[in-house]
């Protein structure tokens, strides 16, 4: 019995529950390239959470009807504030391309491997090898403070 909870420990683990560089490379290779239909399709109205061995990234949040997108780093910043931006999402090429307002533009190609979403760096159009694939989609929408302006209370529009 001991093995066994030893086992199920170990397999829990995110070096054994994730896969390896190689595999997601071989998985991007083999699956099936997401476009912007698919990408809308796979996104819209949804919050999508990135995993790298193990550990949740950050997730995104896609508004329905709307190519806008929030995105909120599961890290907070140094003073304890959680990390957030707001950009829009377009196709360029064979690839899905964000162009964020604090942090400008990021393009990832995107492919479905057997129902497994995962996204790849491209930039100056080529592929980097930092893969991230999605951990968990999520009809919960995602909000972000940036740029909003705190009104003392109590307002009122007459003075």
């Amino acid at each position: 019995m001991l093995r066994f909870a030893l086992f199920a420990a170990l397999l829990a683990t995110p070096a054994l529950a994730q896969d390896s560089a190689a595999t997601l490379a071989k998985k991007m290779r083999l699956g099936t390239p997401m476009g912007e239909a698919e990408f809308r399709a796979f996104t819209e109205g949804h919050t999508i959470t990135y995993n790298n061995q193990g550990q949740d990234l950050y997730r995104e949040y896609y508004r329905p009807g709307t190519n806008r997108v929030v995105i909120e780093w599961t890290t907070p910043s140094a003073d304890g504030q959680i990390n957030c931006d707001i950009g829009v999402w377009y196709a360029e090429g064979d690839n899905i391309c964000f162009d964020w307002s604090r942090t400008g533009k990021v393009c990832s190609a995107w492919a479905d491997y057997q129902g497994e979403v995962i996204s790849e760096l491209v930039v100056d159009g080529e592929r980097r090898g930092d893969f991230e694939p999605i951990s968990h989609v999520s009809s919960e929408p995602l909000f972000c403070e940036v740029g909003l302006v705190s009104l003392p209370l109590p307002f009122s529009p007459a003075g």
